[in-house]
């Protein structure tokens, strides 16, 4: 199409998957200039040379079949369908309790789409029971769903979603709670979180020269960059605690008592430096910045934790136990 405002802005992820479909829909096959022609009247524009790489990745996981006729490459693939799908009882009632689940993320857009996409496979599922599945759906209720629900724009989401997907480099101008005004950054965004029913960007953020995460609702402002960030994703940063509030950290040592010790063995262990058991309980130590996210960790586990240091910490939840009686 010439008018170039109706080109889709989509990811590397999500062209693929059109390709992939594209390419299960004929057994003849396609060549890449008849692909690029089929994405073009969908508004995807890309080059052939795009699409050649698209379909090497997609061979290393997917039966793309290439066959040379009459001098010419044509490609295709495996037909990807649920319609001989067959499910079980289980498996029906995984789906429902899923479905339930989602419910909390119904006013993000991902939510949205994977709740649509569970009633897409009962739909198109030709061994599905609607009606049984709707049954069991009956069965799965969550008590006052409603929750914290920022209003988040979609179109900012599905930004920001992209340029994790291609490594982009993002400006923000991001509006900060806690000191009332907005800052403008360059973000290098490593993904998605929900922290308390709240949607975050998580990554590096040039302006402070750490490790952020933001609300996407108080971004007032989005750019994708024509720049790319290449570090990997830090491994602090998959374990859990960052530094994310200033630069300097502080010292967490931590006591848990009664059964947040199994939890915390069983579950936890990869957010601490060091776990030691001792007759008083288990102790936790690390080094991180004491950022909100973690003090709500540390405050979900009630009377069966004890902060040992830092000593502001420890006197905090005290008063707030104590407002609690």
């Amino acid at each position: 199409m010439d008018n170039e405002s109706n080109v889709k802005d989509i990811s590397v992820s999500q062209r693929q998957i059109y390709i992939l479909s594209l390419l299960s829909e004929n057994p003849k096959g396609y060549q890449a200039e008849e692909i690029r022609q089929r994405l073009l009247s969908w508004d995807i524009q890309v080059s052939r040379r795009t699409i050649q790489r698209d379909i090497d990745e997609l061979s290393l996981n997917y039966g793309i079949i290439e066959e040379e006729r009459d001098g010419k490459t044509f490609f295709s693939a495996d037909k990807y369908t649920l319609k001989n799908v067959d499910f079980t009882i289980e498996d029906l009632a995984s789906l429902a309790f899923a479905k339930e689940m989602l419910k909390n993320y119904s006013h993000l857009e991902i939510g949205q789409h994977a709740i649509e996409f569970i009633d897409k496979i009962v739909e198109n599922s030709a061994s599905l029971n609607k009606l049984q599945f709707d049954k069991l759906g009956r069965h799965f209720r969550q008590n006052g769903i409603a929750g914290n629900r920022d209003i988040v724009d979609w179109k900012t989401e599905r930004i920001l979603q992209n340029a994790i997907d291609n490594r982009n480099k993002v400006k923000i101008d991001y509006y900060s709670y806690s000191s009332d005004e907005s800052t403008t950054r360059i973000i290098h965004p490593y993904g998605m979180l929900m922290l308390d029913s709240y949607l975050c960007v998580e990554g590096y953020c040039e302006l402070r020269d750490d490790v952020r995460r933001f609300r996407v609702s108080r971004i007032r402002n989005i750019k994708v960059l024509d720049k790319h960030y290449s570090e990997d994703i830090p491994e602090e940063t998959r374990q859990g605690f960052l530094s994310l509030v200033g630069n300097e950290k502080e010292y967490l040592e931590l006591v848990f008592t009664g059964e947040s010790i199994r939890y915390v063995k069983e579950f936890e262990s990869g957010r601490a430096k060091r776990l030691e058991q001792r007759d008083d309980g288990l102790h936790f130590y690390q080094e991180t910045a004491i950022a909100p996210d973690v003090v709500r960790w540390v405050r979900g586990f009630g009377p069966e934790v004890e902060v040992i240091s830092p000593k502001w910490l420890s006197e905090q939840l005290k008063e707030e136990a104590a407002k609690r009686i």
